[in-house]
């Protein structure tokens, strides 16, 4: 999300500090597909996504805890936010919901959950993580 838009500055300040430490820490990880260090994020979406009852309108942006580290190559142009498009994308490289698994297995903290979807993580114990507990967790970032 843009950091300049009113969308961001309307979530609050804790929270924001805890999306901006997430997303170091995804960009501290290697790429999904290739294990590469040079990477960019990206916000899934779509595919999988819907697949597994995540949802967003035509118009809506995905959940800032919902991002992968993809090289630049498989983000963008012939990626899959360029003209493969998700599924497509998906068949090539695996899917975007494993993706984000595997993400949240490595960083120890379900993603899902603080981004307020009922989704278990194999290997991560978040049965006590509820919605309501979303800034408490935003607190651990800070």
């Amino acid at each position: 999300m843009n950091r300049s838009t009113k969308a961001w500055k309307r979530i609050p300040l804790a929270e924001r500090k805890a999306i901006d430490k997430h997303h170091e820490l995804v960009r501290s990880l290697p790429c999904v597909v290739t294990g590469r260090s040079d990477v960019t994020l990206h916000h899934c979406h779509s595919g999988s996504l819907g697949d597994n009852g995540i949802k967003r309108g035509g118009s809506q942006r995905p959940s800032d805890w919902l991002v992968i580290p993809l090289v630049l190559e498989l983000h963008v142009g012939n990626g899959i936010d360029g003209s493969i498009g998700v599924r497509t994308w998906e068949q090539q490289n695996g899917t975007q919901m494993d993706h984000l698994k595997s993400v949240f297995q490595q960083l120890g903290y379900n993603g899902f959950k603080v981004a307020g979807y009922e989704i278990n993580v194999p290997g991560i114990d978040d049965s006590s993580v509820t919605n309501a507990e979303r800034e408490a967790i935003a607190g651990t970032f800070a």
